[in-house]
């Protein structure tokens, strides 16, 4: 099982289409869910294992705790 964040596009949609060729079980974790759901799409159009979806937006769930 390997979760992957920003899932709906850029580098982590090819990593998510990446590990499911290895057969991975992957979770998408992302804000967008029109996006998580064709990278899913994709993913069940060949024969890994499916997917599963996560919407999250990381950058709101945790106040900033970095100063300036």
């Amino acid at each position: 099982m390997i979760a992957i964040t920003g899932a709906g596009d850029g580098i982590g949609r090819a990593v998510a289409l990446a590990c499911a060729r290895y057969q991975a079980s992957v979770i998408l974790i992302g804000r967008n869910v029109s996006k998580l759901e064709a990278v899913h799409a994709e993913i069940a159009a060949g024969s890994a294992p499916e997917a599963s979806i996560a919407v999250l937006d990381l950058e709101r769930r945790w106040p900033r705790t970095t100063t300036r």
